[in-house]
């Protein structure tokens, strides 16, 4: 594993509710003079715990440590990013309101919040395959893409949160659920169980993540 990057820098983004086109902000970055990469870390309503946090940026300064790491202020999100009854959050429709918002400078978002999120999902139940239209989830990410978001609600631990966050942004990357055993990258089937069990990132996932980059 690479060194853990020295430094996180904080942003405080003066208004982060809107158009991209209306924020215009660059976090002191420029894509012609520079080509480090970097990542928006953005709380979405109430934001997360700080020890949740504190572990998503260790683990990402850990496995990328030459991408630069920029936390903005709590974001709220929008109503309609809803679902039916209001009672929580659709996680695809919260990636849509995060590319909305990307700055034009940032390569990749991702949004970490405690809200429940959800998803339509299909899954394996007893050998038949089952639907369900509001699958409350731990994080998405578009595969490739720009953002990917991360939720506490359903976390037992730390661990588990910082894996699954490290596991949404490699999705932004490019990178495909793995069959190697213990990979971070193994899908949990709706379960989790990846999350907990696993140990390590595999030789191909990294490898695939580090072309997207």
């Amino acid at each position: 594993m690479k060194k853990l990057m020295s430094l996180v820098t904080i942003v405080i983004l003066l208004s982060i509710y809107g158009s991209k086109n209306d924020l215009n902000l660059n976090f002191g970055l420029n894509k012609k003079e520079s080509k480090q990469k970097s990542i928006l870390i953005l709380p979405l309503n109430n934001g997360i715990d700080e020890k949740y946090m504190d572990s998503a940026l260790v683990m990402l300064k850990k496995e990328f440590p030459e991408v630069k790491i920029i936390v903005g202020e709590k974001t709220k999100l929008p109503k309609n990013c809803l679902n039916y009854n209001e009672s929580r959050y659709r996680a695809d429709s919260i990636l849509v309101f995060l590319s909305d918002i990307k700055p034009d400078t940032i390569d990749k978002v991702i949004g970490l919040t405690s809200s429940d999120i959800s998803t339509t999902r299909t899954l394996i139940v007893d050998g038949e395959s089952k639907t369900y239209p509001d699958y409350g989830i731990l994080g998405l990410g578009r595969r490739p893409g720009d953002v990917c978001v991360v939720s506490t609600y359903r976390t037992k631990t730390l661990e588990t949160f910082s894996k699954t966050t490290i596991h949404e942004f490699m999705h932004t990357l490019g990178v495909p659920h793995c069959e190697h055993k213990l990979c971070i990258m193994q899908d949990g089937k709706g379960s989790g169980k990846n999350m907990i069990e696993s140990t390590h990132i595999h030789k191909e996932c990294y490898e695939l993540a580090m072309k997207g980059f």
